[in-house]
Parts: structure tokens; sequence; C-alpha cells
């Protein structure tokens, strides 16, 4: 696997951010520790340096040789600096062999590296005393050393451990993500070289990348269904669409051949051509309702009102096929749609049903408030179950369908209308006939 490929990732970011982010913060955190603790501990032997110091300067300037003396026998030479030097500098007594040079009388204590008089580090300071002689006062420090190595030492250590957690974190989370980049690249792949059937994969996570796949199987999903349906748009155009046009033609060319034109044959030629162009401004109206804006003339549309203008619209044709037509009383619910659309499609499953119940027949027109549906039921000889789906193709016809007059496209408009407004279309069996349900809930666009 690629470094570079790792390194860019997004998780490999983010967690190589908050690692450093953390370790500065650690850092920080111990930084002040560290600073606290050792200004403590140092002030503190300043202090204690001070106080003897202070002690020692009290004495009679004959007696402070006698009392570092005394103090470093009981110390053993071992924790203490008790020393007096000269005005010149050469040492009178203690156990400090020479001045150091950065070390001045009444100045700031120094620090002190191990010598041979004195076989530890040590923090120092000098007082001129009144005879002129410059007592020198100290103490081990060893300790307080090793306690800022201590801190430091963890300051350190913490630090550069937690940013190179911090990136191996970011490469163990980084790995998995590009794994399953593999897979959707190679999925994508397989799409782009025609295989419309394929779906990027997805994983129980339900993380950004499952949100994207899902999005693009969708999307995809609308590809293969818009060319599946041109396929066989232009197969059934070159099929159905021959037979009218080649008895147009067959008619067109006795009346050529024919001294005089009989007004029947002239008329049975303008309805086949007729037939041919309801077919084609179906198709021209479907590829209009899909090619509209998505939300492009959508208001606040109450069901009820919309349904009784399609029952006033049909009322009268019902009546003319000796069909009973009824209307149920629908409670106010408005939603989101284009009215004109919406109307279109209802009114399109209105007239099939209008059509296929027949002399004596009953339809229905409803709404149900259960998920908002739109029900159209009549009592004719349905639809079988295998063609539930076939039924909202282009052009497709149910067999026993074939001699009943019409282009096989009005399912087709209903359901471009149904997917424009991100409704479902249901179709069930009302035993006997057909129910067809528009539940006008927007459903998403992701499963």
């Amino acid at each position: 696997m690629q470094i570079r490929a790792l390194l860019r990732t997004t998780t490999f970011r983010l967690s190589a951010f908050y690692g450093l982010i953390f370790a500065l913060g650690l850092v920080a955190l111990l930084g002040l520790v560290y600073l606290r603790s050792a200004v403590y501990l140092t002030a503190r032997v300043d202090g204690i340096l001070a106080t003897e110091a202070a002690a020692l300067a009290k004495s009679p300037p004959s007696e402070v040789g006698r009392r570092i003396d005394e103090a470093l026998a009981l110390d053993g030479q071992k924790n203490n600096v008790f020393a007096l030097f000269t005005p010149g500098g050469p040492p009178l007594t203690g156990n400090l062999s020479a001045m150091p040079p950065a070390l001045k009388a009444g100045g700031a204590p120094i620090e002190m590296a191990a010598t041979p008089s004195f076989a530890a580090p040590a923090r120092l300071i000098a007082r001129r005393l009144s005879s002129g002689d410059v007592l020198v006062v100290g103490r081990d420090v060893n300790q307080l050393q090793e306690v800022r190595g201590i801190v430091a030492s963890a300051l350190i250590w913490s630090g550069g451990a937690i940013i190179l957690l911090g990136l191996a974190c970011g490469v163990a989370l980084s790995l998995t993500p590009l794994r399953r980049l593999s897979l959707l690249q190679q999925a994508c792949g397989e799409i782009a070289g025609g295989d419309l059937t394929r779906r990027l994969p997805i994983s129980p996570r339900h993380d950004e990348l499952d949100v994207f796949a899902a999005t693009v199987n969708f999307t995809v999903g609308e590809v293969e269904r818009l060319m599946g349906e041109v396929k066989s748009a232009a197969e059934t155009i070159a099929h159905d669409l021959r037979t009218p046009l080649t008895r147009a033609r067959a008619q067109l060319h006795r009346l050529q051949l024919s001294p005089s034109a009989a007004p029947s044959e002239i008329a049975r030629a303008v309805a086949e051509l007729d037939t041919v162009l309801e077919r084609f401004r179906a198709l021209m109206r479907i590829s209009e309702i899909e090619a509209r804006g998505r939300h492009a003339g959508f208001t606040a549309t109450d069901l009820a009102r919309l349904l009784a203008d399609v029952a006033d619209l049909y009322q009268p044709l019902a009546e003319a096929s000796g069909v009973h037509f009824v209307i149920e009383d629908a409670p106010g619910t408005t939603v989101e749609a284009d009215p004109k659309l919406l109307f279109e499609a209802i009114s399109n499953l209105v007239d099939n049903a209008i059509k296929f119940a027949g002399q004596g027949g009953h339809v229905r027109l409803g709404l149900s408030s259960d998920r908002v549906r739109i029900l159209v039921e009549d009592d004719g000889p349905g639809i079988p179950d295998g063609e539930k789906s076939a039924v909202l193709e282009r052009f497709y016809r149910v067999e026993r369908d074939r001699m009943v007059p019409g282009s096989g496209l009005g399912l087709s408009i209903v359901a471009a209308i149904v997917r424009l407004h991100r409704f479902k279309l249901e179709l069930h069996d009302a035993q006997p006939g057909l129910r067809a349900a528009v539940v006008c809930a927007p459903s998403p666009l992701l499963i």
C-alpha cells in the first residue's frame, strides 16, 4: 500500500493532528510542572543557604572559622559547603579549595559541578563579612538535579510516545478506509466499464463512506433504469410501431393505385398515423416530466381538492361507459407537490380504471390517512402478480389487453411523475380488480 495514499487520508491526518495537539498539551502540562517544581525547590534551597549565611555572618569575625569547622564536622562534609576566603581569594578554611569565578559576593546564587574538594554538584552563595572576608555557603543539589532530569525525561519521552502513538493510530485507522476505498474504486471501474448492475459495497458501519456509496448506488440504479427504459423503448418502438406504419403505408399505397379514394380508406390511414403520433406524444411527455427541475412548480397541494377536481373531470366519462364511479370523502391533507403533474398522474390511473372496469364495473377514488395514500380501485381483470412491475415500463402491455386501445405508456407517465415527487406507486390486487396507491410521503434517496 502506498505511503502517499496513506498520508493523504483524512483519518490519518485527523489522527496525527489530534495526537499532536494532545502531545503539545501534555508537554505544556509537564513543562509547567517542571518549571513550578524546579523553581520551588531551587527557591527553597536558596532560602536555606541565605538563612545559614546570615547566621554565620552575625558571628564575630574571630568565631566564623571555628563555626565553619564545627558545621563541617557535624555534616561530615557530605551535603553542605562552607568556606571562608580572604578578600584576595585564597581560602582560609572550609571544604571548597577555590572560589568559582562566577560566584560574586552579594550576587545571585550559582550552581557548581562536582569538584575534587566536594564530590557533588552544589548551589552556592557568597556574602562579604564585616572583616572583608568572603563567606561561601552551599548545599548538595544532586537530588534537585535528579528531579529536574526525571521531569524533563518524562516530558520528552511522553511527548514523543504520544506523537508516535498518534501516528500509529492514524496508520491503523486509515488501513480499513483505504481497503474500502480500493473496493469502491474497483466497483466504480466496473460500472464505468458498462456493468450497470454492479453496486458499491456497503459495510455495517453506516459511516460517511457508506452514505456516499448508497448515494452512488441510487444514482447508478436510476441510470440503469433509464438506460433499460431507453433500450426497451427503442425495441418496443421498432416492434410496436412497425405494424401501424406498415398498415398505413399499405393503405396509402392502395389509395395511390386506386382511381378514386374512398373516405373510409383515408380515415383508416389517418387513424393508424394518429396511433403512432399518440405514442410519440406520450414518449415526449415522459421525457418532459423527467427533464423538469426537481422542485419546479412544487407548492402546498390540498389532496382532497385535487381528487374532487379529478372526479369532476371523469364522472361524465364513467357514466358514458356504464361504470359506477365513487369518490369517497377524503380528509383535508396537504403535501408538497406539483398540482398539475399530480392531477395528471391520478387522472391516468382513473382513466385506466374506468377503461378496464368496463360496463357495469365499479371504480373508487379515495384518500387514506395511512401514510397519506391516494387510492384508485376498480373491479376489473386486474394485473397478474408477475407483471405488476413490468407494466410500469414503457410500451409494456399485459398480453390479454393487446386488443384494448392504448399505447401502454399511461402507467409509465404515472411512474415518472411519482418518481419526480419521490413518492411511491404501489399496485395491489383488489380481489377482484386492481388497487393503485400513490404514497405521498416522500421516500429518502438512500436506503
